[in-house]
């Protein structure tokens, strides 16, 4: 009930609310139990969330000057002060910062004459110039009734390869009801505005003109040219690379989340890119940042000549943003912005919040319930809600190893890789994989788990050796499928037999003891029945196989002891059919079932281990006696299970691991890593999220796609960076050691000298990269709340899906005769 209420407050005080301080620390309460994705269109809660998460922790979180300033919470708030007034009327108009102007023109704080003005305010936010320091920019521009004219905007043509993708619009192709700025004289001005002489005022404002009536015509109310819709136009400085792209999406998220604009909270933006560049597997990221509404290439749509932007935002940055920060003084500062960020990205592809996953496993559930709570965010994450994966608890991360191969050998063939970037290559890349794939192997092999594995196989193949299943009788050949039709004509034999001998023996107490005499004759005959059978079985398997003959006084006494402990097959054959004729042996059982249930509580039900027609086999197995004699057994109609088993279809690992052995130092966690070899060239972009949403160690030579590490969950994944002697000082190394710090990831450097990578070196790196991850991740499940845990959910081993009692109100007292009615028949 307090949650709803907090729901319900959130929802009204959001309604009500028009500042861009509208999150802040003391308001994450309110944001804790809000619906994330419905939130993509204010990236400042996400901010707010990871910085509420920072001082959360028991550590707290206090940043330095530095580290508040670059990519802090600071960040954001020298945004908002770098703002500059580029475009402005003669009466400048008394417009609020940000506000969105309809909704003052409703409250009557403006009048008509200013909602038609025109108006440009400009942003920066702070960075460190390094490298390609005069080509470095970072820029946001929103602009108020704004005239375009897209073919006049492609009108003209750059030249240089890299500046050619720049539209050069004529005069006229912007239109503005205000006076514009000469951008290029005012960074001339004043070293503080230097970020203003770059390419991408050039485009927008360079050829900007004043037409009043033509802003008038376009924008009035009504008018068919208005686009109300907040629109981003995005003009990519590097179409195919990852990083540079990432880095102006990242600045997207910076300057929303740093001014909160509430036209673009209330009704999204519409993405537009401008540049002239083709189109790229990134543009999906941009596709989802324009939900609802659709992205639009404007050099292959162009808009309506004359179209005005009600309100409009354009973004530019490049070498400089939040995503691509080369500042050495942060490589060491976690950052609430870029947690933030990595949280919106994953949230952008309907991957939620790591923490918050493992936090929804809940206490109390049982079959498919708790598999669909301990994994359940697998099956969602192929976008069919509902689905119950058939095992869960095991946490499966991948390595991946971001392969350059191919693309350096392409660049090679063409002669285009120059400098030290032509020797991001790696030439024994087969060593490499072959020794990740071995380091791999060696973390998992330490694995109580996987120990008890292997153990259980050794022990299974043993068993094997002394009891005869009719799929060992070999494939192929009409003594095997005679010999296994025999088998399952004998089983059906018995169990009507069993069935017959159970009735007689649960007789009450003062039934004859003559009656009691007969039932312990048939249950020894029934036991030589089952022996002689087995014995025909195993001649037939030898003559098939050409063994050497056997009699039954030559087979191993293992096999007599094996058949009066356990089954000897299975109810389900070797194509996984179900064998209708052992129902009545599965009736035979369940009343023991029951009671074994309601003498072990609700949290230890009965041990379900293939089904209930095994158990009752087994039950079989237990009567004892052959031939002549007096003497009486037991039939123990028990079920008897490991103290680590609860409901028969769930292990609680804590309690399995009490029973290992204490010199067995094996690693007592239910994390492990599979090798994913990560040549992702020909991959669509969601198609390589896909892997890295479950990826824990993300390592390759210095390049793009270690940005992918941005998608990774903060706090619990691991980046590893190759780096050759020939480029290991170059300054844009530093853009994925932060990125790791300001995530909270786990970071190392993997130095190699020449063109050959020193194999042992990295698998120690590996290894103890994969440490921190299992470390982290087991930390999270034990912050969750819930104990740890593994759940089946198959065939057998499921909870049966009922209406609610709010669509089907239950009557006990009815349920209880309809329950007694069907015992009895």
């Amino acid at each position: 009930m307090m949650q709803l209420l907090n729901v319900l407050f959130f929802a009204l005080w959001l309604s009500t609310t028009h500042s861009h301080h509208t999150f802040t620390s003391r308001t994450w309460p309110l944001l804790k139990n809000a619906n994330w994705s419905s939130m993509l269109s204010q990236p400042t809660a996400f901010a707010v969330k990871a910085h509420a998460k920072l001082r959360n922790r028991e550590k707290g979180y206090q940043p330095g000057s530095r580290c508040a300033k670059f990519v802090g919470m600071a960040y954001f708030e020298h945004i908002r002060n770098s703002r500059q007034q580029l475009c402005s009327t003669a009466r400048p108009p008394s417009h609020r910062r940000l506000m969105d102007t309809n909704e003052r023109v409703q409250k009557r704080e403006v009048s008509e004459e200013d909602e038609l003005a025109s108006s440009v305010d400009c942003y920066t936010a702070p960075y460190v110039p390094v490298g390609l320091a005069s080509k470095a920019s970072i820029s946001l521009c929103r602009s108020r009734n704004l005239v375009l004219n897209s073919c006049d905007f492609f009108a003209g043509k750059r030249k240089g390869s890299l500046t050619k993708k720049f539209p050069m619009p004529v005069r006229g192709a912007v239109r503005l009801a205000c006076d514009m700025a000469n951008t290029s004289e005012l960074a001339q001005r004043s070293k503080e505005l230097y970020w203003l002489q770059s390419v991408h005022h050039d485009v927008w404002w360079g050829n900007a003109t004043r037409d009043d009536d033509a802003v008038r015509d376009a924008c009035a109310p009504g008018s068919p040219s208005l686009v109300t819709t907040p629109t981003l136009f995005v003009m990519r400085d590097r179409h195919a690379n990852y990083a540079h792209e990432l880095e102006v999406v990242s600045m997207t998220f910076s300057f929303l989340g740093a001014l909160d604009p509430q036209d673009v909270a209330q009704h999204g933006m519409q993405v537009v890119i401008v540049d002239q560049a083709p189109p790229t597997g990134f543009l999906e990221t941009w596709a989802r940042m324009s939900r609802p509404h659709r992205l639009r290439i404007l050099a292959h749509d162009p808009f309506p000549p004359g179209t005005c932007f009600r309100s409009a935002y354009h973004v530019y940055t490049f070498a400089a943003g939040i995503g691509y920060n080369t500042n050495p003084d942060t490589i060491k500062c976690e950052s609430p912005v870029t947690t933030g960020l990595s949280h919106w990205l994953r949230q952008l592809y309907d991957e939620g919040d790591a923490g918050l996953v493992a936090a929804a496993s809940a206490e109390g559930l049982s079959g498919g319930a708790a598999a669909l709570a301990t994994a359940g965010p697998a099956a969602a994450a192929a976008g069919l809600g509902g689905l119950r994966p058939p095992t869960g608890g095991i946490v499966l991360k991948n390595v991946v190893w971001l392969s350059r191969r191919n693309l350096e050998m392409v660049r090679l063939l063409l002669d285009a890789a120059l400098g030290w970037k032509a020797m991001r290559m790696v030439r024994n890349e087969d060593a490499v994989v072959a020794a990740l794939v071995a380091a791999v192997q060696e973390w998992n092999a330490e694995s109580c788990l996987l120990r008890r594995f292997d153990r259980a196989v050794q022990s299974e193949y043993e068993r094997s050796l002394q009891t005869v299943h009719p799929v060992h009788l070999g494939p192929g050949t009409a003594a095997a499928e005679a010999a296994a039709k025999a088998a399952r004509a004998s089983r059906r034999a018995t169990a009507a037999e069993y069935v017959e001998v159970q009735k007689q023996t649960q007789r009450p107490a003062g039934a004859s003891a003559i009656a009691t005499s007969k039932a312990v004759s048939q249950r020894r005959g029934l036991l030589q029945h089952v022996v002689e059978t087995v014995g025909d079985l195993w001649r037939r398997a030898a003559a098939v196989a050409g063994w050497e003959a056997v009699d039954s006084g030559s087979r191993p006494m293992g096999l007599r002891r094996q058949l009066g402990q356990e089954d000897g097959g299975s109810s389900i054959d070797e194509h996984g059919n179900d064998e209708d004729e052992d129902s009545n042996v599965d009736a035979a059982a369940e009343e023991d079932e029951d009671a074994g249930a309601a003498e072990e509580g609700s949290e230890a039900g009965p041990m379900q281990s293939g089904g209930d027609s095994a158990t009752s086999g087994s039950k079989l197995g237990n009567r004892t006696g052959a031939g002549q004699g007096t003497s009486t057994s037991t039939v123990n109609n028990s079920s008897t299970k490991p103290p680590y088993v609860v409901n028969g279809n769930t292990v609680m690992l804590d309690k399995l691991w009490e029973t290992e052995a204490p010199d067995d130092e094996c690693r007592r966690t239910n994390v492990l890593f599979r090798f994913v070899d990560g040549d992702f060239n020909d991959m669509a972009y969601h198609q390589q999220l896909k892997i890295i949403f479950r990826t824990g160690v993300l390592l390759g030579v210095h390049g793009a796609g270690l940005t992918h590490g941005f998608f990774m969950p903060p706090t619990q994944s691991a980046v590893l960076q190759l780096l050759g002697e020939s480029f290991s000082k170059v300054t844009a190394n530093n853009v994925f050691r932060n990125m790791a710090a300001g995530l909270g990831n786990y970071y190392e450097d993997v130095l190699y000298s020449g063109v050959d990578v020193d194999v042992g070196k990295l698998k120690e790196a590996v290894k103890r990269a994969m440490d921190y991850v299992s470390d982290k991740v087991m930390q999270a499940q034990r912050r969750s709340g819930s104990p740890l845990r593994l759940v089946l959910d198959d065939q057998n081993h499921f909870s049966l899906v009922v209406p609610s009692a709010g669509q089907c109100p239950r009557d006990n007292t009815t349920q209880a005769k309809m329950l007694s009615r069907e015992k009895r028949k």
